[in-house]
């Protein structure tokens, strides 16, 4: 990351650098983050150690809110693959964000069921699980 700018103590924007890591999976910390500009990918490691990606985030887009809401270990690792801009929301930032803005909240929930079609295509195509 190369440079931080503060808005409040809740909501914070931040540069990355192409191939800048955000986040690493097993991170514990409680923030999402909306994507001003630029591309972010998603991913997890297989077993046997190979990247698997999950999704590709871009500008309007958030993330990372999974660990926020069930306060526990990031499930995957975020890199940035352009310069991103993004904005960084702890818990208290996204409760105001929910109650202050409801047509965002709306689209949030779109965004999550748009994700999690993808993991579901994701895991159809999976060699582990053969089609029948």
């Amino acid at each position: 990351m190369n440079s931080t700018e503060t808005l409040g103590n809740e909501i914070v924007k931040e540069t990355y650098k192409p191939g800048d890591y955000i986040f690493f999976e097993g991170d514990i910390d409680f923030h999402f983050y909306i994507v001003e500009s630029g591309h972010v990918q998603i991913f997890t490691k297989s077993k046997d150690g190979r990247k698997v990606d999950i999704a590709q985030i871009e500008d309007g887009e958030s993330f990372g809110e999974f660990a926020l809401l069930e306060r526990q270990a990031r499930s995957a690792s975020a890199q940035a693959v352009t310069e991103c801009h993004l904005i960084k929301v702890s818990d208290k930032g996204y409760e105001h964000l929910l109650s202050e803005l409801p047509v965002w909240a709306s689209s949030m929930l779109k965004s999550f069921a748009r994700r999690m079609k993808q993991t579901n295509q994701l895991l159809s195509n999976a060699p582990q699980f053969p089609k029948k």
